[in-house]
């Protein structure tokens, strides 16, 4: 039997529109008869099938995108995994996971959500977020998958935001009592991001630490104090000196500014609230990293 014929138009319209290969292109014309839809169809199939294929393969390089609402009030974070460091530099992924960011904004049901959840969702057009994730594995061909995403919501706030130079890392930092129309938002949410993506606080402050924890780190400083010889009657308080030095490595608000290091994260909260006339509070962080 003949094969069907196509043009070289309609294959080269269908080649811009998926981004797929012109033989790609014309066999799928062809088995679709010319019509360019199920041709379409016929390329998202044959996408899918590739992305079983590559199922096994590792997928450990990508990027982390964000989305914020023009109020500051609502921010979205996701990390999308690629096998190649070459492919997540590419524009067609980086475009993806930028669009997939505001997908998830948009996205008011999102809490409680799964990444299987995310990809039945709308994307473009007809196609869900499932569809163009498996069309751009087919186009790219590497394993390509969604690792996870967040969205916050601080009504009256500001989410924060910073995303190295790399796209590696990325992070948001729930501010209530300062909203977006303050001039000391930006900086103050920036500053406390960028603390976050450095300096990997646990929690926002130590009293958010489990009090197990504590108590755990507290019986190993006396015994380590006992260890090196230290006056018994010195230990306790040897012991509570350390643990406060503990806590300015897990709490975000006891940390040393990375800017400047004489200073605490505390005070910079403190600092920005005086300029903005306002009572600004650190509610909590997301941070992603590529691969962690």
């Amino acid at each position: 039997m003949a094969e069907f014929e196509v043009s070289a138009a309609t294959v080269a319209e269908l080649r811009r529109e998926t981004g797929a290969g012109m033989m790609d292109c014309k066999k799928a014309l062809q088995e679709a008869k010319g019509d360019k839809e199920a041709a379409l169809a016929w390329l998202r199939k044959r996408g899918i099938a590739a992305a079983e294929k590559r199922a096994e393969r590792s997928a450990n390089e990508g990027v982390v995108a964000f989305a914020r609402s023009e109020d500051g009030q609502t921010g979205a974070l996701v990390e999308i995994n690629s096998e190649t460091d070459f492919v997540a530099k590419s524009d067609a992924f980086r475009s993806f996971a930028d669009t997939l960011a505001k997908t998830v904004l948009n996205w008011k049901a999102a809490e409680g959500k799964s990444v299987d959840d995310l990809k039945t969702l709308s994307f473009t057009g007809s196609a869900t977020v499932g569809d163009v994730l498996s069309e751009l594995i087919g186009k790219i061909g590497e394993k390509l998958e969604i690792r996870r995403f967040a969205r916050v919501q601080v009504p009256g706030g500001f989410v924060g935001h910073y995303i190295h130079a790399d796209n590696k890392l990325g992070v948001m930092v729930l501010l209530d009592g300062i909203s977006a129309t303050n001039p000391e938002a930006a900086q103050l949410g920036r500053d406390l991001a960028m603390q976050v993506a450095a300096a990997s606080p646990a929690v926002v402050r130590r009293e958010e630490v489990p009090k197990e924890k504590v108590e755990s780190e507290r019986a190993i400083e006396i015994e380590r104090a006992r260890t090196e010889g230290k006056p018994e009657a010195a230990v306790p308080k040897i012991a509570e000196g350390r643990i406060n030095k503990w806590f300015a490595d897990v709490a975000l608000l006891e940390q040393p500014f990375i800017k400047d290091p004489k200073i605490i994260v505390k005070q910079i909260v403190e600092d920005a609230s005086k300029r903005a006339g306002v009572s600004a509070i650190v509610k909590s962080f997301i941070r992603f990293r590529v691969g962690a």
